[in-house]
């Protein structure tokens, strides 16, 4: 099977990603790099989806997600989760927190965040198994990063090897959410307090301020007769700006909608064929550089 790398495929259940998976012995003469089959049963055929070593230690998904929606139940959270996979071979969760108190409604405006927990695993080894805490901006439907400072203070964002434990992997989860649930004013109050730096600057030639960021954090702008990135992006902010919703900020363009703009750009499917896990460092490079540069 070739795996599309630009092909993010949504899924409508946790059981379109959690089919069932094991590794068999090669019958092929290979060498003992591929000696190994991961197999899985997708709509009732087999499906070769990576050859690798012994060493290979597989976790099928089945281990990660329903243990992973466990913990949040447990926690009572109250959560909606989006499933997604390219090529069945890379798997990817967002669960979005639907519990009122870990809302946040941006003053004199109903532009809500949700918090959200983006999971990620494979079974061909290149997307690593790792989580991270992030926000999901309801007005625009789209996923933000979590400043770098912060990610490390609260411990949001949990990963490591493939063949690590997921038992390791999943009481890590569980001592983040036990601190979430306990201390969520404390967390979201600092995290949230970056995006309201952002929302009281205003900007006054919103095209040389995405322009700008862009240049920063190294990504290619297009420019011909069929697309514009920085008028793609630019129109992007000034069409928000006159839905209902976001008529408490007065028509007003400030660098927390840049940064939003620029955001929509990096995760709009039909721009970029990149990987989600590389969209998401791009996306924090550019929340970084934005907070550090007025």
């Amino acid at each position: 099977m070739k795996e599309s790398k630009s092909k993010l495929v949504p899924v409508a259940s946790r059981n379109d990603i959690c089919f069932p998976v094991e590794v068999r012995r090669n019958p092929r003469r290979t060498n003992s790099e591929y000696s190994k089959v991961v197999v899985g049963t997708i709509g009732g055929a087999e499906w070769d989806l990576n050859y690798c070593s012994p060493v290979y230690a597989l976790i099928p998904n089945s281990e990660v997600f329903p243990k992973i929606e466990d913990l949040f139940n447990l926690h009572n959270v109250q959560f909606k989760a989006n499933y997604s996979h390219i090529g069945h071979v890379r798997f990817y969760a967002q669960y979005i927190i639907e519990d009122k108190n870990f809302a946040h409604k941006f003053l004199g405006t109903n532009d809500v965040i949700k918090f959200k927990w983006h999971q990620q695993m494979s079974y061909n080894g290149k997307t690593k198994l790792m989580g991270w805490g992030g926000f999901y901006r309801q007005i625009c439907t789209n996923g933000l990063m979590i400043p770098c400072a912060e990610l490390k203070q609260f411990n949001l964002s949990v990963g490591g090897k493939h063949t690590e434990s997921i038992r390791v992997h999943l009481a890590t989860i569980d001592a983040m959410l036990t601190n979430l649930v306990n201390n969520y004013s404390e967390v979201s109050k600092a995290i949230i307090s970056k995006y309201e730096l952002l929302g009281g600057r205003m900007v006054t030639d919103p095209k040389d301020r995405v322009k700008e960021v862009l240049n920063a954090v190294g990504i290619t702008a297009v420019e011909n007769s069929k697309f514009n990135t920085i008028n793609d992006i630019v129109l992007r902010i000034t069409d928000e700006l006159k839905k209902p919703d976001m008529r408490g900020y007065n028509g007003l363009i400030s660098d927390w909608l840049v940064y939003n703009g620029i955001n929509q750009y990096i995760n709009d499917n039909d721009r970029n064929s990149t990987l989600p896990e590389l969209r998401a460092v791009t996306d924090s490079r550019v929340l970084e550089y934005m907070l550090e540069n007025v």
